[in-house]
């Protein structure tokens, strides 16, 4: 297509989605432009609108099996890459950001919200652990190393419903292999949008989620605290789209005729918008069902108020996984955001000395520390840095164990500190094949001779770490000595 057209291809749709998502922010909505955008894509490519019926129709197939069956479905862990595409440095958000938002993710689609307490009685029976879960891809499509973190500048001061994000040649960036990742496109989303997703059997290209970047984690790690939409459920919404998911209420607004084809969410006639604080609302005749299910992350509620997917919604996903993303089984691993680590001021000392030692672990920082210390004083600890004192001589471990939300990792150190007695030591002894002389850590020593009984060296070498081992093969039976040089 020539560039003027795109140009003025992308002037007619940034028009047509502004109408849209200022009628939404003035009813104090939030605004998802998955609807809009598939609507757009049909518009384009008629023919889509069979392609998704097919995927739609494969899904429905296999979750009726499975509940006849009475499957048993395994979590399924989907590999994610953020590309953060950004402008101003506010945009270029951080990230323990993004971290946040995954640690949201995981906690919404595996029912374990610290939230899911205010569900309304009607419909606790109905919520549901999806058994999906998500994690930070640690290769990329080359086969290198990745944080999952792709980070982007542009000129561009915005994005819209035209996908210039997901292409580098539109000032975005270009999406991961799709069938083997969660893509997800962090930028300033303009027309008041919060998010846009992709359905299941779109252009591998254009496959995934944008998610607009004050919209991304959850306060205080997203660090707009006055943004209704503040506490990372626009990604949960969002990527509800791309496992299939339409909104609670359907397709069309004020009306009960169509659904979201979803069995145990109550059809209702339309979105709700803010925060409701009045109990059951009916639509559609559903007071039966409980009403309007509201709280479901597939309304349009504040993100305070949502805190729920229900069992069908959870088989119609992994159904959809099945059927139309089967590549995420076999993807690539995840990493772990939190790396355990640490250093000691000193790891060799003398009995009664103190060691300060200190968390160097890299990733997102830490939130809570748990220290053991074998042998030590005191032997356990949960402050960053502690100080530990050491009485006995001998060989000690550490261990370090480090986490952030739902994140942790595990160091330990074997023999790391080494507590020496207060005179050289010599062992074993006797002796057959090795002699090891250790040196008391106060001592600065440039060499160690081992002399035989008429005074001749028969080994020489320099300590390392208060210890130096000789190999005693060919020399014969006798007495022997151990002379440490000192330093001037």
């Amino acid at each position: 297509m020539p560039r003027i057209k795109w140009l003025l291809l992308f002037f007619l749709l940034w028009q047509y989605a502004g109408a849209e998502a200022q009628a939404l922010t003035d009813s104090v909505k939030r605004v998802c432009g998955t609807t809009q955008l598939q609507q757009q894509l049909l518009r384009q490519s008629p023919e889509m609108k069979l392609k998704f019926e097919k995927v739609r129709q494969a899904a429905q197939t296999l979750q009726a099996s499975r509940t006849k069956a009475r499957f048993a479905q395994p979590v399924t862990q989907i590999p994610v890459v953020f590309h953060v595409v950004y402008n101003t440095p506010e945009e270029n958000i951080s990230d323990a950001q993004i971290l946040s938002q995954l640690e949201v993710l995981n906690q919404d689609y595996r029912h374990r919200n610290p939230d899911s307490t205010q569900t309304l009685p009607a419909f606790k029976s109905l919520a549901a652990d999806t058994g999906i879960q998500f994690c930070l891809a640690t290769t990329d499509p080359a086969g290198n190393s990745t944080t999952g973190i792709t980070r982007t500048q542009t000129t561009e001061t915005g994005f819209g419903l035209n996908d210039a994000v997901k292409f580098a040649s539109w000032g975005g960036q270009d999406a991961w292999d799709t069938q083997k990742y969660l893509n997800i496109w962090v930028c300033n989303l303009e027309s008041g949008l919060l998010g846009l997703a992709q359905s299941p059997g779109s252009a591998a290209a254009i496959d995934g989620v944008v998610i607009y970047y004050k919209a991304i984690g959850k306060y205080p790690a997203n660090p707009n605290q006055d943004f209704l939409y503040n506490q990372g459920r626009s990604a949960t919404h969002e990527i509800g789209h791309w496992l299939g998911l339409e909104h609670i209420w359907g397709t069309n607004d004020n009306d009960c005729e169509d659904s979201d084809g979803i069995a145990d969410t109550p059809n209702q006639d339309d979105a709700t918008g803010g925060c409701p604080t009045d109990g059951t609302r009916t639509s559609c005749s559903n007071a039966a069902e409980g009403g309007d299910m509201y709280q479901n992350y597939m309304d349009y509620t504040d993100d305070a108020c949502m805190n729920l997917f229900t069992k069908d919604q959870a088989a119609y996903m992994n159904a959809i996984i099945s059927t139309a993303r089967p590549g995420l089984f076999s993807a690539v691993s995840c990493a772990n955001p939190l790396r355990a680590d640490f250093s000691a001021s000193d790891s060799v000392i003398v009995a009664n000395e103190e060691v300060v030692f200190s968390d160097n672990s890299i990733g997102v920082h830490a939130t809570s520390w748990l220290w053991t210390f074998p042998g030590g004083f005191p032997a356990t600890s949960t402050v960053q840095n502690p100080t530990v004192t050491y009485q006995t001589p001998g060989k000690y471990a550490v261990t370090l164990t480090v986490k952030y939300g739902a994140y942790a990792d595990t160091k330990t150190k074997e023999n790391y500190i080494l507590v020496t007695h207060a005179d050289p030591r010599v062992y074993p002894n006797p002796a057959q094949n090795y002699i090891t002389v250790e040196i008391p850590a106060d001592f600065d020593a440039s060499a160690v001779l081992l002399l035989n009984a008429i005074g001749q060296t028969v080994r020489s070498g320099v300590p390392q770490n208060a210890l130096l081992q000789f190999n005693l093969a060919g020399l014969p039976s006798g007495m022997y000595y151990a002379k440490v040089v000192l330093k001037n």
